[in-house]
């Protein structure tokens, strides 16, 4: 009776392990096999082996290359400009002509200017993820940035309130482990030192609450560009093996075409354009037919559409095609693209541009070039703005009536419209205002001027 109790459950047991077995067997087919899970990037640093491949694609691989530089362009572009927004114009004027001394300076390499700088960290922010700077005071007492890439960071400082390479208080963030020169440097040992926080700005974009470092833009589509280039490649050579004609000669003759014999006993014989050959009798001739490639085109299109939806990018901006593109379909395409452009620019700017500018100015202000107040330098960061670079219009005359009713409407203001644009509204009044100054001057009407001049041309009567 136990032998048959035993017997039962033992097969029943095998029966759940094998059920368990193809279960899982089919979910693996469904799927496919996970044999490279995203590690945990809230408690480590991203693999260095990940950064290397992302840097490699983006420096050989076409594709990579342009999708980085389209990110940088349309992101950054000519550069994030500040726009003071103070009511006592002289003080704006001082601020603004301080800021624009020091934008030319601001690198402590003495490489790249501000808007460089900018440009520079978006494109490590897209590569490797994310980017360092360091503020640090010039001797004349201004501030100075030195962009650090992530390699820079000391991840081998083993802390319990130290976690790749950054340390914490509490949930905040209180210092850097900052290697002293490159840690590839030949010849010298890496060595770290302690900075703390509210020295160093770490620009990245976090995917998940709690991420510490950051991870490359190409994370997603790094496999899928990779098979992308090895298939350009294999069709390459395939297209070259193609375009080789070679010549098969069946004899039974010695010396076939008047061939000569190479050192290693066997007959050449070279085709040349023209040559009328006569054979032997016996003697025959074929030609291989190596087959052609098919479906490239299609192939790699799919495969571009993919890679641009994995980077948020428009499938033109990635691949420069524009065959199969209509303006209606650019248009709702540019709409959600400016959407993501624009997340990243105020993105950009929260994490780069105003802690910078806080900096600056707190030290403008123990060097007595901008006026301290109440707030210190606080009461000037309530008191600007920033213009990211303005997407161009697809249909500008379209685009510019529909603001123009949007602010005849009630629904825009000019500052906004002009905003858009990237430009400041009192700097683009004051430059109409002595346009009109230097035109009344010479007695000039021009057909610009609203003030004299209608819409059709006509005289305008007030």
């Amino acid at each position: 009776m136990l032998n048959w109790i035993f017997k039962n459950r033992f097969a029943e047991r095998k029966d759940e392990v094998r059920s368990a077995a193809a279960d899982l067997a089919r979910e693996r087919r469904s799927i496919g096999l996970w044999n490279n899970p995203v590690p945990d990037y809230s408690r480590v640093a991203p693999s260095p082996l990940l950064r290397n491949q992302a840097r490699y694609l983006v420096a050989s691989n076409a594709v990579a290359a342009r999708a980085a530089q389209a990110f940088v362009d349309n992101v950054i572009g000519p550069g994030i400009t500040l726009l003071p927004k103070l009511g006592d114009a002289a003080l704006k004027g001082l601020l603004l002509k301080q800021w624009n001394q020091w934008t030319d300076l601001s690198d402590a390499d003495g490489m790249l200017n501000w808007y460089g700088q900018q440009a520079l960290a978006a494109r490590s922010m897209f590569v490797d993820g994310e980017v360092f700077v360091r503020m640090l005071i010039g001797s004349d007492g201004t501030l100075r940035l030195q962009l650090l890439p992530p390699e820079f960071i000391d991840t081998t400082i083993t802390r319990d309130n130290v976690i790749a390479g950054i340390e914490f208080e509490g949930s905040r963030r209180s210092a850097y482990y900052v290697c002293e020169w490159h840690p590839g440097q030949p010849g010298r040992m890496p060595r770290s030192i302690r900075i703390p926080a509210s020295e160093i700005l770490h620009i990245f974009r976090p995917k998940m609450p709690g991420q510490l470092r950051g991870v490359t833009e190409l994370l997603a589509i790094l496999n899928r560009l990779n098979d992308l280039d090895q298939f350009d490649r294999a069709t390459l050579v395939k297209q070259k093996t193609g375009a080789l004609l070679t010549g098969f000669i069946t004899t039974p003759n010695e010396n076939p075409l008047g061939a000569s014999r190479a050192e290693d006993g066997a007959w050449t014989a070279s085709l040349e354009p023209g040559t009328i050959q006569r054979l032997s009798p016996g003697e025959s001739m074929e030609f291989s037919d190596p087959p052609e490639t098919a479906g490239y085109s299609d192939f790699a299109k799919t495969q571009l559409r993919l890679i641009a939806s994995g980077l948020g990018l428009p499938y033109s901006v990635v691949s420069g095609d524009l065959s199969d593109t209509s303006y209606s379909s650019a248009r709702v395409g540019l709409i959600e693209f400016r959407k993501y452009i624009d997340a990243l620019q105020w993105h950009f700017i929260h994490m780069f541009c105003r802690p910078v500018f806080q900096r600056w100015v707190e030290l403008e202000i123990l060097r007595g070039t901008l006026p301290s107040f109440a707030g210190g330098a606080q009461a000037y960061m309530e008191n600007i703005s920033w213009a990211p670079p303005a997407m161009q219009m697809t249909d500008p005359q379209r685009e510019v009536d529909a603001m123009v009713r949007a602010i005849r409407a009630g629904l825009l203001s000019r500052e906004m419209a002009v905003a858009s644009l990237g430009y400041d509204l009192a700097e683009v009044d004051a430059q109409i205002a002595a346009g009109n100054a230097t035109a009344d001057a010479a007695g000039i009407v021009l057909d610009s001027d609203p003030r004299k001049v209608t819409q059709q041309g006509n005289p305008a009567t007030i």
